[in-house]
């Protein structure tokens, strides 16, 4: 019996497995090389992003806001939050009526803001009392902590608020100088650099990245002036029944602002009761047609484009001056008028006929070189810039409307602007609201024709002029009153709504302070600009000018004022001065 030989292997298998064996170890050594080296910066990284974590370091202080004496407007204190781990404190229903009552909140709203929060963290409250979040903590209820913060607090309250506005929970500004300023008063968190194992226990706490506290910001705001401020404008809102009022007062040289107020005003500490039309600083949102505070630039304009002389007089004796349609009319007839005589009895046909005999050129010049018309002057949210119209396009009618406030709208900071160029011997200077800053130069009108202002203007604030509540005993007062109708919105003007202004400076022979008073819509009493605002320009400046140590002058001690009933009833009922 013969045995079967077996058959020889295919010389091709070998060579198969080998290169099967060889591109096997060539894919592991590409693997390799893929995993060590092409891509090891981002498997690296990934490890360490599940064991290595950067944790931000508590928010450090905002910046304070100090007023130019170094006095706080606004700080930060300490305050604490309360959060929960949804997870552990979900199972402590039965505490929570406890912790309500410590923290004087519904219960409800304790699951309301569990829903809002996340898996693993949500908070309960924020920006409490330190005292009263280790009460809540003393309850030891699973789930609950604290973390600290800082809340915001504003001395001062309404008197400034408007003006400073206010930062939300985060520490953020959200209006007014907060919001405008927040990159210099925003603290920057640091972080630390933390290493945890796969249970998530703390191993190791590497580099730290300092945190950095927010710088402070110095105001070139007064607080003494600014309470005065305030004061007298709510009192004169209170008593006329005014819809709302705003006042500023500035440094007539440098154009610091050292006064910038509105009322009403919100409450920045009570977040409850916020009302957003109580927080707008209607000094630089709100604009108006002026009236009759505009006259001064027409006299300015016609001066300086030799238009008129010093000593020019004008025929008023008409009840209508027809201009292009339009009847000008005063409120008190009078016969011929010089320029201060117009300007002290407030003359809108004698500023009309002042402005027809100017170029609208020269004019608008004057005006915009006094700052109407220009925005962002402090480059605070919400400033508005009002309306100056291109001369191009005036008409008749427009050329004088504008010569006694109409057709141009402005808001209250321009006016005390402006009026700062004539007490400043012509040169405008740009207000500014930081300690230090300096505002740009520019002529508005000649120096000598300034002082011609000044000394007319003064005339404004003595007995039988329009503006004798301003007087203040002791000093000498110019300024200009202005009442104008209120626009309706459909190309007219309500009848029996004004907003009634007073700006003017002190001591006329050497100014050093600059105030204009706008009070809206007064609704009791007699609604001039000469009875609601002028008052409030006498009480605040009055305060400044003593601040000041600037002594009275004996000879002007004295007022010069109507002193019985019946006269200042004779005057207020003939001192329209739209």
């Amino acid at each position: 019996m013969t045995s079967a030989v077996a058959a020889p292997l295919p010389s091709w298998r070998p060579r198969l497995l080998l290169g099967i064996l060889a591109a096997g170890f060539a894919g592991i050594l590409y693997q390799s090389w893929q995993t060590q080296v092409e891509q090891s910066g981002f498997l690296r990284s990934q490890g360490q992003q599940r064991y290595q974590r950067l944790l931000p370091l508590p928010t450090p202080p905002r910046g304070e806001i100090l007023d130019r004496n170094g006095q706080p407007l606004a700080m930060s204190v300490p305050s604490s939050a309360l959060w929960v781990d949804p997870k552990v404190f979900s199972n402590q229903r039965a505490r929570w009526p406890e912790l309500a009552r410590v923290l004087g909140i519904p219960q409800a709203s304790i699951a309301a803001h569990l829903q809002h929060g996340g898996s693993a963290f949500a908070y309960l409250a924020r920006q409490l009392d330190p005292q009263l979040a280790a009460r809540a903590l003393a309850l030891h209820i699973p789930g609950l902590h604290e973390q600290a913060e800082f809340r915001r607090f504003y001395p001062l309250a309404e008197v400034t608020g408007p003006l400073l506005g206010f930062t939300n929970l985060d520490g953020a500004g959200s209006e007014g100088i907060e919001l405008a300023y927040d990159h210099v008063l925003r603290g920057r968190a640091g972080e630390r650099e933390i290493v945890r194992d796969n249970r998530g226990h703390l191993l190791a706490s590497a580099a730290q990245t300092a945190s950095q506290p927010g710088q402070n910001l110095t105001l070139s705001i007064d607080r003494r002036l600014q309470y005065a401020t305030y004061t007298a404008l709510a009192a004169a809102v209170q008593r006329f029944a005014a819809q709302s009022g705003s006042a500023v007062l500035l440094d007539a040289q440098s154009g610091a602002i050292l006064a910038m107020v509105s009322y009403p005003a919100s409450n920045p500490n009570d977040r409850e009761h916020y009302a957003p039309a109580a927080s707008s600083d209607r000094a630089i949102t709100q604009t108006f047609e002026p009236g009759s505070v505009m006259k001064p630039f027409a006299v300015a304009a016609a001066l300086d484009s030799g238009s008129i002389r010093p000593d020019s007089r004008f025929d008023v004796d008409t009840n209508c001056f027809r201009v292009a349609g339009y009847c000008i009319q005063d409120d008190v007839r009078h016969g011929t008028l010089d320029i201060a005589q117009i300007l002290k009895y407030s003359s809108n046909i004698g500023a009309a006929k002042i402005a027809l005999r100017t170029p609208a050129a020269d004019l608008y010049t004057v005006l915009s070189h006094a700052g109407f018309g220009e925005s962002g002057q402090l480059g605070l949210p919400g400033e508005a810039a009002g309306r100056l119209p291109a001369y191009q396009h005036w008409g008749p009618a427009t050329h004088a409307a504008i010569a006694y406030g109409y057709g141009i709208s402005v808001n209250t900071l321009q006016l005390a602007a402006a009026y700062a160029a004539i007490a400043n011997g012509g040169m405008y200077v740009t207000p500014h609201l930081l300690l230090g800053q300096k505002g740009a130069e520019r002529r508005v009108m000649q120096a000598a024709t300034a002082a011609r202002l000044r000394q007319w203007l003064t005339g404004v604030v003595q007995a039988h002029g329009t503006g004798f509540l301003a007087a203040i005993p002791g000093y000498a007062v110019a300024g200009k009153t202005g009442t104008s109708a209120m626009a309706n919105g459909r190309g007219g003007f309500h009848r029996h709504q004004v907003n009634t202004t007073f700006v003017g400076f002190a001591p006329a022979n050497a100014p050093r302070f600059v105030m204009a008073v706008t009070v809206r819509d007064p609704s009791r009493g007699w609604r001039y600009g000469g009875v609601v605002a002028a008052p409030v320009f006498r009480s605040a400046m009055a305060v400044a000018l003593r601040q000041a140590n600037i002594a009275p002058d004996p000879r002007l001690a004295e007022t010069l004022r109507p002193k019985s009933l019946s006269e200042q009833q004779r005057w207020a009922e003939g001192a329209g001065d739209a």
